[in-house]
């Protein structure tokens, strides 16, 4: 994620119970990174939202049925914004969208 200056990673399909700081910093390349996730249900699901703390200042997550989300002051000039991370089950029938970031 360093080399790539990243600044906000969306993993979706997890399928992990349990996300602890070492494995994100790890993923991440270090430990400039802040992190929210959704846990799996069994061997399926699972969200990831991972983003620099060098780039933003951390307000709250949120979570729910289908979603992980950030409350953020991003960059430089410090733009509050909500970035969430969506992803729907497969099941047609409580499908609620698809699997897509929202910057608003």
């Amino acid at each position: 994620m360093r080399n790539n200056k990243v600044d906000f990673l969306a993993i979706q399909e997890t399928k992990m119970e349990v996300i602890s700081q070492s494995f994100c910093n790890r993923l991440w390349g270090g430990e400039d990174c802040n992190w929210a996730y959704l846990s799996s249900e069994g061997n399926s699901g699972g969200i990831l939202s991972l983003w620099s703390k060098s780039n933003s200042s951390f307000n709250f997550t949120f979570r729910g049925e289908g979603y992980v989300g950030g409350f953020l002051d991003w960059g430089v000039l410090k733009y509050r914004c909500y970035v969430v991370n969506v992803y729907s089950k497969c099941d047609l029938s409580v499908r609620g969208g698809c699997g897509i970031v929202l910057l608003l």
